[in-house]
This record gives C-alpha cells, sequence and structure tokens, in this order.
C-alpha cells in the first residue's frame, strides 16, 4: 500500500490542525514545513535523474519522514518509531522513511550514547536495532538520509551549511566523523547520477572538505 502525494499532504495538513486546536504556538510551523517540503523536493529530484527510482515515492517518503516531530516532546517518545507507527498500515516506504531517516547507512549507536533521544526508552531502541539487522539497507533508505541533511528551516543547504546551522543553533562542534558520513552519502549519489548533485540545485560543486 502507498500514499499519493495529495494523501502525504493531507496527512501533514491533519498534525497542522491538531496542533492548532491544541493551542501550541504556530509562529515556528513555517520552519517545519519549510524543512518537510525541502527535504521531499530534494529526494524527488535526486530520484528522478537515477534509473528504477520512484521520484513520487521519494517525495512521499521524504515528506513525511518527520510527521510525528512537532508532538515528540509532548509524547515523549522518539518522532522516528511514532512516524513508523502511524505509518505502517498506510505507505510502508513512509514507515521505514520516518524511522531510518536519522541513523545514517542504517547504522545505530550503542543506547548509552543514544538514550536521550529515545527519551530513556529501550524498548524503541531495542524495535529499530532488531528492525535494521533484518533488512537489507535500500537506495531510499540513503536518499532520505541524504536529503534531510540538505534541507533545513530556510531550504536547500549544503552539508557544510547544515552542520554550521546545528553548531550554532546548539551551541556544539560536530565531529569528523558526523561530517564524513554525509559526505560519503552525497558522494555515493554524485556517482549515481553521473555528478556533483549540488549542481541540481543551483550549487556550485564545492571541495566539500573545506568549511
Amino acid at each position: 500500500m502507498s500514499l499519493s502525494i495529495q494523501e502525504a499532504k493531507n496527512l501533514i495538513a491533519e498534525i497542522k490542525a491538531r496542533d492548532t486546536a491544541l493551542g501550541r504556538d504556530m509562529s515556528r510551523w513555517w520552519m517545519y514545513e519549510n524543512h518537510i517540503v525541502t527535504t521531499a523536493k530534494v529526494a524527488k529530484t535526486i530520484a528522478s535523474k537515477i534509473k528504477g527510482m520512484d521520484a513520487e515515492q521519494a517525495y512521499v517518503g521524504a515528506l513525511l519522514h518527520d510527521i510525528c516531530r512537532t508532538n515528540e516532546r509532548n509524547e515523549k517518545r522518539f518522532h522516528g518509531i511514532s512516524g513508523y507507527e502511524k505509518l505502517i498500515n498506510l505507505d510502508e516506504n513512509a514507515a521505514r522513511s520516518a524511522l531510518l531517516h536519522m541513523f545514517l547507512w542504517n547504522k545505530l549507536p550503542k543506547y548509552e550514547n543514544c538514550s536521550e533521544m529515545f527519551f530513556g526508552n529501550k524498548k524503541d531502541y531495542d524495535f529499530i536495532a532488531n528492525y535494521i539487522q533484518n533488512i537489507t539497507t535500500t537506495d531510499y533508505d540513503l536518499l532520505f538520509q541524504l536529503a534531510d541533511n540538505l534541507a533545513n528551516k530556510n531550504g536547500f543547504v549544503t552539508i557544510e551549511q547544515r552542520a554550521k546551522d546545528l553548531e550554532e543553533r546548539k551551541g556544539i562542534k560536530l565531529s569528523k566523523e558526523w561530517l564524513d558520513m554525509r559526505y560519503k552519502l552525497k558522494t555515493y549519489f554524485d556517482k549515481k547520477i553521473g555528478y556533483d548533485i549540488y549542481s541540481l540545485f543551483n550549487k556550485h560543486p564545492t571541495n566539500t572538505r573545506e568549511r
């Protein structure tokens, strides 16, 4: 079973209506919306250049990757798990996108290094660990992970810009490993389409090792 683009948009509209009804501050909704819509456009654009990939499927999966993000703190559950549960009976590809988009190359950190992300819920962590052990990584998994890292509240960004944004917002210094995993994803899709994917978004190819 799969969702159409319009059905996916309808789900996002339902989330917005729910948050409004709950009296939440909607002044920041545009940031969330810009991120998910840009992520979807990036995924669709790249997928359209790769033989065998479905651009509409890529758009839907990417649009819904953060479907439960706005309710995460209230629910106190990792939004990937909540998103998976919400979508699994509607669109398996989108559910998988929600579950895996934060774990690049489908590699899960040790629980002690990410327990805060899971709100201390080891059961949810174990579910994802078991899920990953029993699947084969697909190009859609990797595409959703890359697209998520090429979009922020303002639209398309390079890996370097995304890193700078995160560092400034969170007051941290990202590791070389964090950057290298994302450069590796980008290089993978550069090779898939035969040229630098940044050029698809009016960005000139750059030396991505320089920041």
